[in-house]
């Protein structure tokens, strides 16, 4: 059932990074890998190793015992579906897209009836993971079956003046990271155009660039579509790996094509090698109960340039 929700104003946009910010994020001042034995998943110390709640993990959707079905609402901001500036930049792990704004962001998810912990979330940047081949390459995985991508679309709590406050506050919520599913397809995703336009401009680890016209929303599930989110209190998928993530994994893969994926796969890492199978292992789920959320659509109206948001209502079907 679809309820329209009244007319709310914009709240003024929070500073959420400095010039500083693709520096600062989690794991670009650290020395890790994925492929090496020195500096691989397996040596990451601390919490990475020590923690109860790691990410990512295996949805096994066939076990009932573990699923916990809920209603909740989503809303998003009429800018998260508006064409945005954009920063790319190749941190050697992966690229980051951060919308540039005038360093502010007015793109928000919004939670209701317990979806993201009834809060604000503001968007602060988005990466990839990939493999080397069509049946590897993301970090979530649905009864023990990959994708070939996976979009981590990370957002940080308004209670927080940024995404490093966030992080370094160590609070459980601070952010809430969606993740969405990429499958090989023959049909290229227009969606991904803004950042391929431009991706030759960061082969290399530490080359930056600008790009345009990004719309986060086109690159989520398909509006007017029903779709599964699957949400559960994990960590950062790179070290430290703070238990400090409401993660929000979409079970529709969207897609992306052989040629796109390729130009993903031909980027370098801070070793001049190809950067691929950039992707953490699966952690244990350690009796966390993962809350399935059903959407009826995801979508937003506008009126006036006001965001008019859709309250959605969910209910389990699996």
């Amino acid at each position: 059932m679809l309820h329209i929700c009244k007319k709310r104003k914009m709240k003024p946009a929070l500073l959420f990074f400095s010039a500083g910010f693709l520096v600062t994020m989690p794991g670009n001042g650290l020395t890790f890998c994925y492929d090496e034995p020195h500096c691989g998943p397996a040596s990451w110390g601390g919490v990475c190793k020590t923690g109860r709640n790691q990410s990512p993990i295996n949805f096994n959707i066939r076990n009932e015992s573990l699923l916990q079905a809920e209603n909740a609402q989503l809303y998003y901001s009429r800018d998260y579906g508006q064409n945005q500036d954009f920063i790319l930049k190749n941190n050697g792990h992966t690229i980051q897209a951060v919308s540039r704004a005038d360093l502010t962001s007015t793109s928000y998810l919004q939670g209701g009836k317990g979806n993201l912990a009834d809060k604000r979330y503001i968007f602060s940047q988005l990466h990839f993971h990939w493999g080397s081949s069509n049946n590897l390459g993301s970090e979530h995985t649905f009864n023990d079956t990959s994708y070939a991508m996976e979009g981590h679309f990370v957002h940080f709590s308004d209670e927080f003046d940024g995404i490093t406050h966030a992080i370094n506050s160590n609070q459980a919520n601070a952010l809430a990271v969606v993740g969405v599913l990429y499958e090989v397809s023959k049909v290229p995703n227009e969606a991904f155009n803004p950042i391929l336009r431009v991706l030759r401009n960061v082969k290399k680890s530490g080359e930056r660039t600008n790009g345009t016209n990004l719309n986060l929303v086109k690159l989520l599930p398909k509006q007017n579509e029903r779709f599964y989110n699957f949400q559960y209190h994990g960590s950062l998928t790179t070290p430290d790996c703070e238990e400090i993530v409401l993660w929000n994994v979409i079970k529709n893969p969207d897609h992306i094509s052989q040629s796109q994926l390729q130009q993903f796969r031909d980027l370098l890492d801070a070793h001049n090698k190809p950067l691929q199978e950039i992707f953490r292992p699966i952690q244990q789920l350690n009796n966390r109960k993962i809350h399935t959320q059903d959407f009826e659509h995801f979508t937003m109206k506008e009126n006036g340039g006001i965001a008019e948001n859709r309250e959605i209502s969910l209910s389990v079907m699996i």
